[in-house]
């Protein structure tokens, strides 16, 4: 087991088991609550992929899907012995991820173990799919409804030829209702093997008896099969349309999606770190302190639905815009002419030395508690950062970094999507 320094303090302790499993354990024993998530590397993206040289399918949304179903595995309810013990237990599913987290102030053993236990069979019943079918095809009704995901899906949809980028987590109604047994079996198989996923816990523990206990969990003395290394393919290549509107009857609102486009050349970089680099950037950008918030503010363009944020997976990456707005022709008009002058801005090395530390700070303030020192090392972890150099790898972040991101801000990575009320 390694112990790394993350601050002063502040330490994690790793170690991979036999079978995979990694396992990463940050102890704090000055707090009540303990956090632990076990990780699943599959995720909505997995509907195409390598399994060693092999190629495979499955229908679109079976991550999903499976973990619904694994909160009732081998005919358990999972949530019952949690609700018992004053604990909350829950899951999602991501693009790239599915993660089973739960939080507790005792019996953290137990529960521990009563987690791992789910992972060591599966067994998937035609009543329980069925049942789970309903539930999921309701969920993704509500969805259906939804016009600021339509219109988000549709920028997506614009800005991308991989149907993995758009496709719904869930999939769709018809993709769902090809999922069985079979192919819940080759989904387990291939994805809920203990190599694919990593185990992280926080909170006041002993980290040498957590290992103890983990060593002699059949989850971690069970036999498993040699697994297979996943790989995905994907097309992040330009495509030729980059505006589109469409008229709505039944919305509250204009709706107005913008996507600036991080080029494949550039994602693919390795000198980048575009999850360090991102949101301390693009803060930047779009502060109260800068230009385009002043104009849309001076202008009466800018209201509590305005969001900007960047998208930052490990395959893609764009920086997005979205806004609900009743002057939607006046808000495109000039947040273009806004964009456009981001190249050609002068940034101020102090304004960005400040921006800089205060992401800094943001993430040191995350370990003053537990729930949120958890949520930020899954984060690291997931988006294979290194948790223990992460803090200075942030403060040699160059102002000529951010000049890189600067230049993408023209007409060739700029994609527009306006959801119109119809008169």
């Amino acid at each position: 087991m390694q112990k790394k320094m993350i601050l002063e303090d502040e330490y994690i302790y790793e170690t991979t088991f036999a079978n995979g499993l990694k396992v990463y354990i940050h102890p704090k024993a000055k707090f009540v609550q303990t956090f632990c998530s076990l990780q699943v590397n599959f995720g909505g993206r997995d509907f195409r992929y390598f399994y060693g040289e092999e190629e495979f399918s499955l229908p679109k949304g079976t991550a999903h899907f499976a973990e619904h179903l694994l909160f009732e595995n081998n005919g358990d309810a999972l949530s019952d012995l949690f609700i018992r013990n004053n604990a909350d237990i829950n899951a999602y599913t991501s693009r790239r991820i599915t993660s089973y987290y739960f939080s507790c102030q005792r019996n953290f053993s137990l529960l521990l173990d009563a987690l791992l236990n789910n992972f060591i069979d599966y067994n998937f019943t035609s009543a329980s799919i069925k049942k789970e079918l309903k539930i999921i095809k309701q969920e993704l009704s509500m969805n259906d409804d939804s016009s600021e995901i339509k219109a988000y899906k549709s920028l997506l949809r614009m800005m991308y030829k991989d149907e993995s980028i758009y496709q719904d987590i869930g999939g769709s109604k018809l993709a769902i209702s090809k999922i069985n047994e079979q192919t819940l079996r080759q989904a387990t198989s291939h994805f809920y093997h203990p190599e694919n996923m990593f185990l992280l816990i926080t909170g006041n523990v002993d980290p040498k008896e957590v290992i103890t206990q983990l060593h002699k969990h059949p989850f971690v003395t069970k036999t498993w099969p040699q697994h297979q290394p996943i790989k995905h393919t994907i097309d992040i290549s330009d495509k030729l349309t980059r505006k589109s509107k469409t008229y709505k009857k039944k919305i509250d609102n204009n709706i107005v999606e913008i996507g600036i486009k991080i080029p494949e050349g550039l994602i693919n970089d390795n000198k980048i770190n575009h999850y360090l680099l991102a949101n301390p950037f693009f803060s930047m950008i779009f502060s109260p302190a800068s230009k385009i918030y002043k104009v849309l503010k001076q202008k009466k363009l800018y209201n509590f639905s305005f969001s900007a944020a960047p998208v930052i997976e490990d395959d893609y990456g764009f920086f997005n815009i979205s806004m609900e707005t009743k002057k939607p022709k006046a808000f495109v008009k000039t947040i273009k002419k806004l964009l456009f002058e981001v190249p050609e801005t002068k940034i101020d090395e102090r304004i960005f030395k400040a921006y800089k530390r205060a992401e800094i700070g943001r993430a040191i303030k995350a370990f003053d508690d537990v729930k949120m020192s958890h949520i930020l090392i899954k984060r690291l972890l997931i988006d294979n950062i290194n948790i223990d150099t992460f803090v200075e790898d942030s403060k040699r972040i160059s102002l000529e970094d951010f000049l890189t991101y600067q230049k993408l801000f023209v007409q060739e990575n700029i994609y527009l999507i306006e959801y119109l009320q119809s008169t």
